[in-house]
């Protein structure tokens, strides 16, 4: 399963932060877009998110001897991750309650807006952390 961390690992980045464009969209014009389309897209990044975190955690079992810094940006990478991912879970069942138990509450869709904003800065850090550890020390190239 680690062997597919690189592919299904852009998922939940691009998901994360298309449903928090989509949020903003209908929060500023809410006739151009359905309102359970940023849930659905968030929805569909939780999913790729776990399969990602799960993935990540099996690629990074498989790295051979890092050199400290390597480790020390792998740990960071793995703790971001692990924090959006988890946020990601809470937040998602938050909504999904707060969706069907408000449902004409507009209060709703600006918190909603303001934590997927939050979890796409969460998730650009991770994704970035990733991207140096690939880039700068090559971990993972060559896997396959």
């Amino acid at each position: 399963m680690g062997d597919i961390h690189p592919f299904i690992t852009h998922f939940p980045i691009v998901l994360i932060l298309t449903a928090a464009l989509f949020q903003l969209i209908y929060i500023v014009q809410p006739s151009w877009i359905d309102r359970r389309t940023p849930l659905w897209l968030f929805g569909l990044s939780v999913i790729s998110a776990i399969l990602s975190m799960v993935s990540g955690q099996e690629a990074a079992t498989a790295v051979p001897g890092l050199d400290s810094s390597a480790r020390s940006l792998l740990e960071q990478h793995e703790d971001t991750a692990s924090f959006t991912v988890w946020t990601s879970i809470v937040i998602f069942f938050g909504w999904i309650w707060l969706f069907f138990r408000f449902p004409d509450d507009r209060r709703i869709d600006w918190i909603v807006a303001a934590f997927l904003f939050l979890l796409s800065v969460s998730v650009a850090i991770a994704g970035y952390l990733g991207g140096l550890l690939v880039m700068r020390h090559g971990v993972g190239v060559g896997l396959l």
